[in-house]
């Protein structure tokens, strides 16, 4: 889990800019869902991207359009791979300012994009990727339930006693469904 001083005062600033940007948020039917963005840190487990993948799939059986954000955790470009196509984007703490807060133009087209459900994977509270559910135009974000997740999200899922990537995707897959 991500602490410290940087950490603590940019989860304070995001809180402060997001409560600004007050918008009116709603949960889409899963039958009418079009478009969702998926947001993961490439640094988690061998076992959590097959989770991932799996979940991928899930979406794409039912037709619904992905577009996907890996964070990678490091300063130099050229230890990021060129991402595989153009519904990947692969963003990197170049991207972001020491305090989480956007300051690439890259960042800042994605964050203006709608889409009808943002779900953060990361279960560690990464805060580039709190910063992009918090500025983020979608209709509903949706990531894992931690304490200082509350104003970055409209729906926290997922067990913090039992931490398994494998079941936040099947307890996201199970509660999506029966929204809709």
């Amino acid at each position: 889990m991500a602490k410290g001083i940087k950490y603590n005062i940019g989860i304070r600033a995001l809180k402060k800019l997001i409560n600004l940007k007050e918008q009116v948020r709603r949960f889409p039917l899963f039958n009418e869902v079009k478009e969702v963005l998926l947001a993961w840190d490439e640094g988690q487990l061998e076992s959590d991207k097959n989770s991932i993948e799996k979940f991928i799939r899930f979406w794409k059986k039912n037709n619904i359009h992905i577009v996907k954000v890996i964070y990678f955790h490091k300063r130099k470009k050229d230890n990021i791979p060129p991402a595989p196509d153009e519904n990947t984007l692969h963003l990197s703490r170049l991207d972001f300012n020491a305090f989480g807060m956007p300051k690439t133009v890259q960042v800042k087209k994605v964050m203006a994009l709608q889409f009808d459900y943002f779900i953060n994977l990361n279960m560690d509270g990464r805060l580039p990727l709190k910063s992009i559910a918090g500025f983020s135009k979608s209709a509903c974000r949706i990531g894992y339930n931690r304490t200082k997740a509350i104003e970055f999200y409209d729906l926290l899922l997922g067990n913090p006693d039992n931490e398994s990537m494998e079941q936040y995707i099947k307890d996201l897959e199970y509660y999506l469904q029966k929204i809709g």
